[in-house]
């Protein structure tokens, strides 16, 4: 049951980052309202490339289970992917993302590289508790990615 709880959670806190970024808030309101149609559907295309690659099936199969209201775990299951790979995999993409969304702030000196190393091993570390930090039951810290 614990197990179950934790993949769960895990899945969750992964699957926000992953494949939620349409669903982000800024100052301003949700994100897609600031995008052009263009803009949204490149994002849109995007994402069902990335779920795609990730569980190793065609976009077409993506589209098609997304049109119909399928969640992610219901569609690995059915390409006999288990719930602890998909997390596994989600969690392998959202390191790679969080390293490049880092080299990227470091590149453009919004921040040092000493920074961008305490801040993924804060995220690491936030990944491997299922966003728990110092003990305590609440999310935080994630500052958008």
């Amino acid at each position: 049951m614990k197990k179950n709880i934790s993949t769960k959670a895990i899945l969750s806190l992964v699957g926000l980052g992953l494949l939620g970024s349409a669903s982000l808030v800024s100052a301003k309101g949700p994100v897609m309202q600031n995008l052009t149609p263009a803009e949204i559907a490149t994002r849109q295309s995007e994402m069902f490339q990335r779920q795609a690659t990730l569980l190793g099936i065609s976009v077409d199969k993506i589209k098609a289970a997304w049109a119909e209201g399928k969640t992610m775990q219901e569609l690995a299951a059915a390409n006999g992917i288990t719930a602890e790979q998909l997390g596994q995999k989600m969690k392998d993409e959202r390191n790679i993302q969080m390293k490049a969304h880092l080299k990227v702030l470091v590149d453009q000196k919004v921040i040092t590289q000493t920074q961008a190393d305490a801040r993924l091993a804060v995220m690491q570390k936030m990944m491997s508790n299922n966003g728990k930090t110092k003990g305590n039951n609440k999310t935080h810290g994630w500052f958008g990615f």
